[in-house]
């Protein structure tokens, strides 16, 4: 199943030219999140589901914390903490810096990241 947040706007020092050093611009976070549902829609519980609250939390505390120069960095410090709940299996991530670009109404970077292995298969010894 996926969980969708779709233009989650928000504000960061994002740039590595002088005149974006010194004010906040506004980032534009679109995320796909992959996860197995099945204790959710057996229990009901939200403790049981990826909750789209705290995803947004998470995104937003990297953004609003950031002073990358990079728009890649950023992304990468997003996947790094979402990627933190071992329930995530995939994720689709785009952080688009509107109005980065004369003549473009933005310019974004997009990343795809998939977990290689489960959380069962890493507790696991290989002689």
């Amino acid at each position: 199943m996926l969980v969708c947040i779709k233009n989650l706007r928000l504000s960061a020092i994002l740039g590595v030219y002088d005149e974006e050093r010194h004010a906040e611009r506004e980032i534009i976070v679109n995320v796909r999140v992959e996860y197995d549902p099945a204790a959710a829609i057996r229990t009901d519980a939200l403790e049981d589901a990826l909750d789209y609250k705290q995803i947004r939390n998470r995104i937003a505390g990297v953004v609003s914390g950031t002073r990358f120069r990079l728009i890649e960095t950023l992304a990468n410090g997003i996947v790094e903490e979402l990627v933190k709940d071992p329930r995530i299996l995939k994720l689709r991530l785009e952080v688009d810096k509107p109005k980065a670009l004369r003549l473009a109404e933005s310019v974004s970077v997009i990343v795809r990241w998939k977990r290689t292995t489960t959380p069962e298969e890493r507790t696991q010894k290989h002689c």
